[in-house]
């Protein structure tokens, strides 16, 4: 057989594991949320699970332009630490993880302003970026969602990490008229549960003032 096509196979053995790698996943989870119950649980700051009880608290990040309720397990990376080793180019970075489950996220604000109606196509374009750079990841789903106070561009993809499979969705928005990108990542095991809370995050967060246009 050609080089194509043993490329062609190890990816088609790739995929089926990872299905059924999703498939095991989701089955762990028990009975599965809802994104409206998954959303309800964050307004609320409790979401209860039939393994797990999680509390949430609101954060203020850059002086208070953007609240974010983020689960309480979740640990503020040391501004220090965060950018040892780094160039951040102007950017100001937040990060949150939880050491114990592998979970983290992870927002930079930069200095180049991004209309509300520009989200969607920069999300594009950074995820044709990973595309090319990330070979080994399995690019699942892309969407532009509507939120309380933020239109948010999310990119998902399956890696592998040092642990296993790590599921990371991109996130691109626009606050008070300048970029915002970052990334949630976590173990494929936490895969329903994590792709919902993501988007209930983003969908509760608040603008100190002034939101974001529909999207047109």
């Amino acid at each position: 057989m050609n080089r194509y096509g043993d490329e062609m196979l190890l990816k088609m053995d790739r995929d089926l594991r990872l299905a059924k790698r999703i498939q095991e996943a989701e089955a762990a989870s028990g009975e599965l949320m809802t994104q409206e119950e998954v959303t309800f649980g964050v307004r609320q700051g409790l979401i209860e699970t039939e393994a797990d009880i999680i509390t949430l608290n609101n954060h203020q990040i850059w002086e208070g332009i953007i609240t974010l309720p983020l689960p309480d397990r979740l640990v503020r990376v040391p501004r220090g630490k965060l950018q040892e080793g780094r160039n951040s180019h102007g950017r100001d970075e937040v990060m949150w993880i939880d050491e114990q489950k592998g979970i983290s996220l992870s927002l930079s604000r930069s200095s180049h302003p991004l209309h509300v109606s520009q989200i969607e196509g920069m999300g594009r374009i950074i995820t044709d970026q990973m595309r090319t750079l990330k070979k080994d990841a399995q690019w699942l789903h892309e969407e532009t969602v509507q939120g309380d106070s933020l239109i948010v561009f999310y990119g998902e993809s399956i890696q592998p990490s040092t642990s296993g499979l790590a599921y990371d969705i991109v996130i691109v928005t626009s606050v008070k008229g300048r970029a915002v990108t970052g990334n949630v990542r976590f173990p494929v095991e936490q895969l329903h549960l994590w792709r919902l809370l993501t988007r209930a995050i983003f969908t509760c967060a608040r603008m100190s003032e002034n939101r974001n246009g529909p999207i047109h």
